[in-house]
């Protein structure tokens, strides 16, 4: 009876094997769709008798003992996934300042009309009309008109640039909360994958939620996985943990002390050093402190060009009053921030020094004041060329980052698509496989009954 019953236990064996594989199978094609999941297979393992032992007959000794799935693997190369968190992360960083380089863009809203560009242009023209009629009244409040448009171009271009700042602080510190949030989903996910380890469980679908959340992570920030023992993550930023499986640690912003924009660090500990990061977040802080405030300063050193060279030739000229007197400052400021229209010129264009003499018909000052747009009054240049060369630079850098963002999406495709050549799940191949296991069921269900036949006729030549 023992050796009948051992061909029954076989039987039953790869009944069970062969619907845990179909199993399997079946729910990789439940997850065909489901983004972040790893193609599982069935690890079979053939079973055998042991050597020895009392109660084993020694015939038996020299048998397999059937079959069994002692596992369910996820198909995942971490080589790639390695590969695929640098890459993608590098693609988010260039994503994250081709977006920023775009809104500069807008910003000067080159060469659309209304832009600097185009008000420039009107103004050294208004100097030139007023020079060919310096007693006309009209041409002298075209002039202010003109100036003032300069002047509120100027300061709103510097404030949209100081709402770009604002924009980029409050997303750092979205990111800081994403950060976050994405470290107490992992900590959880580990406490999870830990205990069902501990109890002997099938973690894969807890290890897919954990690996999607470490590739979201990465676009963030810059930290090195480490996969422990029991099929958690350890998360390492910048030689301190922030998360395992024993431990979480969160990011916090503070205030810089003299800018007021927010730094991130380590919550009631030290400063994370941006230096050796890449991703969104370090994105984020290169715009806000160095891109954004690089156009500021462009920004302001025209227009400090410009108030400096017009009141120092409008000083030399003389006003329409009578009797004519030196001419002031033509605008009041320093930068693009302040620049503005002298309020006693706004409220009276006569006192425009548009008289280098103070004789009746004298237009040479403003004439002088028109030729500015010539002469090298920003960092040695004309202003039309400092402002053409400072746009320019910003078409060129835009222009890089674009060209960057789109390699590495290439890269990244590619990268993905070797993914899905080892992780992903082909429904042809899964239907190949759904057949296999399934002749493979069948034939043990007709071992089961032939060995249920030989048990019969056994039972009944007994009797």
């Amino acid at each position: 009876m023992s050796n009948a019953f051992f061909g029954l236990e076989i039987a039953k064996r790869a009944l069970q094997a062969q619907q845990v594989a179909m199993d399997v199978t079946g729910h990789n094609i439940a997850n065909s769709n489901t983004v972040g999941y790893t193609r599982q297979s069935p690890k079979f393992s053939q079973e055998t008798v042991s050597s020895g032992g009392l109660f084993v007959l020694p015939h038996l000794r020299n048998l397999g003992a059937g079959v069994s799935v002692n596992e369910v693997q996820r198909l995942r190369d971490k080589f790639i996934d390695l590969q695929i968190r640098q890459e993608s992360r590098t693609a988010s960083y260039w994503k994250t300042i081709d977006e920023g380089l775009e809104q500069i863009e807008v910003i000067f809203g080159e060469p659309q009309e209304g832009a600097l560009s185009e008000i420039f242009d009107r103004f050294w023209n208004t100097w030139q009309e007023l020079a060919k009629s310096p007693e006309s009244q009209a041409a002298r409040a075209l002039v202010a008109e003109t100036a003032n448009l300069l002047s509120t171009a100027f300061n709103h271009t510097h404030n949209q640039f100081v709402v770009q700042q604002q924009q980029l602080n409050e997303k750092i510190a979205i990111k800081v909360d994403e950060v976050n949030n994405y470290v107490q989903q992992i900590y959880d996910l580990n406490q999870q994958i830990m205990k069902l380890s501990l109890g002997g469980g099938n973690a894969n679908d807890y290890k897919d939620q954990l690996d999607l959340l470490v590739d979201k992570l990465s676009n963030v920030l810059d930290f090195q996985v480490s996969e422990n023992s029991n099929g958690t993550y350890s998360l390492i930023l910048q030689g301190r943990i922030l998360v395992s499986d024993k431990e979480k640690r969160f990011l916090e912003v503070e205030a810089n002390s003299t800018t007021g924009f927010w730094e991130v660090k380590f919550q009631g500990e030290e400063q994370i050093n941006l230096d050796y990061q890449n991703g969104e977040l370090k994105a984020l802080f290169y715009l806000r402190d160095e891109v954004v405030e690089e156009y500021k300063k462009y920004l302001n050193d025209l227009a400090g060009g410009i108030i400096n060279a017009v009141n120092t030739a409008h000083k030399q000229g003389y006003t329409l009053e009578d009797p004519p007197v030196k001419g002031g400052d033509f605008f009041v400021g320093q930068d693009a921030a302040t620049i503005a229209l002298n309020p006693s010129i706004d409220v009276d264009p006569g006192k425009i020094a548009a008289s280098l003499t103070g004789a009746p018909g004298d237009g040479e000052n403003a004439l002088a004041v028109a030729r500015l747009r010539d002469q090298a009054i920003v960092d040695g240049s004309t202003p039309d060329d400092y402002y053409r060369g400072v746009v320019s630079r910003l078409g060129v850098e835009k222009a890089e980052s674009s060209r960057l963002l789109t390699n590495q999406n290439l890269l990244v495709d590619q990268l993905d698509m070797r993914k899905e050549a080892v992780s992903g799940v082909s429904l042809d191949e899964e239907m190949t496989n759904l057949i296999k296991y399934q002749y493979a069921y069948q034939a043990a269900s007709l071992l089961t009954r032939t060995v249920d036949e030989m048990l019969d006729t056994l039972v009944n030549r007994i009797k």
